[in-house]
């Protein structure tokens, strides 16, 4: 069992991780659903333990990613894996490999 000290940091930590995401949304729309989503994921988790969720949001061409899961007896909300360009240009040109062929004009 954690001490009442980190529990308190815990919970600290958790609540500057929320006041960023209501920030973020607040500057932009799209990551309004990501909170959203994320505050409700988050919820969810709290009921089972050792369970970690992977979550990308995709709204009007914007994608965020995040992972909500337990660490140090609590759940946090962390920035999720991010895809490096190459292996999104990858994945465009396996979808379309018309992306490669000369303009037609």
């Amino acid at each position: 069992m954690r001490d009442a000290f980190g529990e308190a940091l815990d919970r600290m930590a958790r609540r500057e991780e929320l006041e960023r995401l209501k920030a973020e949304a607040a500057a932009n729309k799209r990551t309004s659903v990501a909170a959203e989503v994320a505050e409700a994921v988050r919820r969810v988790v709290e009921h089972h333990p050792d369970t970690t969720v992977t979550v990308a949001v995709e709204s009007a061409g914007a994608s965020t990613a995040f992972l909500v899961g337990w660490a140090n007896d609590a759940v946090s909300i962390s920035p999720g894996p991010v895809k490096d360009a190459a292996a999104q240009l990858a994945e465009l040109i396996r979808q379309d490999p018309t992306l490669l062929a000369p303009d037609q004009e």
